[in-house]
């Protein structure tokens, strides 16, 4: 995919809004290509921070990335959490939940 493109899932935008469905599909990318991943409590973790989202996303401002991330959380599409050992670090962790993962796997794309 061309850096200047961004795909969403149509029902995940149904559900919740067309830019927690850019956050969602950003999410998963990263799960597959990052090297910073951890499996833990049954569940493959991202670390990324909300800073990181608006430098590939720039037309999203943190706010928004803010707010995308705790209507994907209500809407228990994704989990968050702060999983790393150094107390320092609150960078937070992204995982789908399996309603999450059902969402993405079974639906349509756009692209």
């Amino acid at each position: 995919m061309n850096y200047n493109e961004r795909k969403f899932n149509m029902d995940i935008a149904s559900v919740c809004g067309l830019r927690e469905a850019v956050i969602a599909d950003y999410i998963r990318e990263l799960q597959m290509m990052m090297d910073e991943t951890k499996y833990r409590y049954g569940y493959l973790w991202v670390r990324c921070t909300q800073k990181m989202m608006t430098v590939h996303m720039p037309f999203l401002t943190e706010d928004m990335v803010r707010h995308s991330v705790r209507k994907l959380v209500e809407k228990g599409i994704i989990k968050v959490a702060t999983l790393s050992e150094d107390k320092f670090d609150h960078t937070y962790w992204y995982t789908f939940t399996a309603y999450g993962d059902e969402l993405l796997d079974d639906s349509r794309c756009m692209g």
